[in-house]
């Protein structure tokens, strides 16, 4: 009798055991890393241990493989101790109907465990790792065998090392929080996502910006332009800026310098077919391409198939590290904090880098600058002074040059109508 009920009591600890396993290995199967890192903020838990074991998923899956295998075979000798072995044959049915229900009923826990873990794995995940950690340093030898005879190794890394972008975006926030990562390097990560969202307009320098020289210019007035402008490379249109019909490269005026005909030379046989791409155009594709046809200036068209600028891969460039001045570029920066606290502001800055400096939400749907913003608000051509308030800022133009707004002046200014600073 006392064996009977050793018996039981050990069918039932065994099988909280196999529920336990259960439970750890589907939580290991569905928990996210990333979401794991945000719990590890909002709950100021210790994780150190739930990443160990994620970070190689194959050894506690095999530890817990080898555990639930065996409370299994235990479960099925404890339930052969405590049945009565006659010859009778309802006595064989009911051993057999016992058997039976243990195991359905097994499997309706066992799916029940896995069913409330997947709702909220990563609370599991963190829960379980010192019970996932024990068995596996335990069965250390078992598992490595396991492991040395297992073919679904490299699969099961390939599988754990799926993420997705937000996934990552996570992990990078995570790694700023940590100090792992700068600012700066986190800004750079986040910039190659938006590569994906940014049109090719957003980072173009504008037609009124594009220097662009007549197919009839004489080669020497070609060379002081490039010379002048600092440029390696120099659209030609024939006719109208709208009919580029070619790129110049600086590196071929000088083999045709060297050779000596630098003077009687025609620009026509120098030109380099221009690659044109609509201003619609999603940067990252753009890289793409430019990079498969071996190319570093495009010609941004828009719908009515006219210039509307031109875009480089510097450009591109800088969208993931910021400006890059070279000793060719007149130092021109995007803003400046001036000593009574107000902004000042090229005209041409982006509305989405104005929005984060300024920390507001000037909507994108009017414009994709700060000038186009005012322009679309004023409803005509503004003269220095003129301002424009929306909510707590006041947007006063500074500089006008033949239309273009050159600089702006932005103000933070209370309910009452004062400067903020004042």
């Amino acid at each position: 009798m006392n064996s009977q009920i050793f018996s039981v009591f050990g069918i039932f600890l065994v099988l909280i055991l196999d529920l336990i396993t259960i439970a750890a290995r589907s939580a290991l199967q569905h928990a996210n890393l990333a979401r794991v890192l945000q719990l590890r903020t909002q709950m100021e838990v210790e994780i150190g241990r739930t990443l160990a074991l994620m970070n190689y998923l194959p050894r506690p899956h095999a530890g817990l493989h080898i555990v639930q295998s065996f409370a299994r075979f235990v479960l099925v000798g404890l339930i052969l101790t405590i049945i009565p072995w006659t010859q009778n044959t309802w006595t064989t049915v009911a051993v057999l109907a016992v058997f039976l229900s243990f195991g359905l009923l097994t499997v309706w826990l066992e799916w029940i465990v896995e069913r409330v873990v997947a709702r909220d794995p990563e609370i599991w995940v963190i829960r379980l790792a010192l019970f996932t950690q024990i068995l596996t340093t335990v069965l250390y030898p078992l598992v490595n065998l396991s492991l040395l005879f297992s073919q679904d190794t490299s699969s099961s890394n390939d599988t754990a090392g799926t993420v997705t972008e937000d996934e990552l975006k996570t992990l990078v926030e995570a790694g700023q929080q940590e100090g792992i990562l700068e600012q700066e390097e986190r800004q750079m990560i986040f910039s190659v996502f938006q590569l994906g969202d940014t049109l090719t307009r957003e980072i173009m320098v504008p037609r009124i910006d594009v220097r662009a020289l007549d197919i009839h210019t004489p080669l020497p007035e070609a060379v002081d332009a490039l010379l002048e402008s600092g440029y390696s490379r120099m659209p030609f249109y024939e006719g109208r800026v709208d009919d580029i019909i070619g790129v110049l490269y600086a590196k071929d005026l000088l083999k045709v310098w060297r050779e000596g005909n630098g003077r009687k030379g025609n620009v026509r046989n120098l030109l380099r077919e221009a690659y044109f791409v609509p201003e619609a155009k999603k940067v990252d594709e753009l890289f793409a391409e430019m990079q498969s046809r071996h190319v570093h200036m495009a010609i941004v068209v828009d719908e009515y198939g006219g210039v509307a600028g031109v875009v480089t891969m510097e450009d591109i460039v800088e969208e993931i590290f910021g400006e890059i001045q070279d000793e060719y570029d007149e130092e021109d920066l995007p803003y400046q904090v001036l000593e009574n606290g107000d902004y000042l502001f090229r005209g041409r800055i982006d509305l989405d880098d104005f929005n984060g400096i300024m920390e507001c939400n000037l909507p994108r749907d009017e414009a994709d600058t700060l000038s186009g913003f005012i322009y679309g608000r004023l409803g005509h051509v503004p003269v220095a002074d003129e301002s424009v308030q929306v909510d707590n800022l006041l947007l006063t133009v500074e500089q006008v040059s033949s239309r273009r707004i050159r600089k702006v002046r932005a103000q933070r200014i209370s309910s009452h109508g004062q400067s903020d600073v004042d």
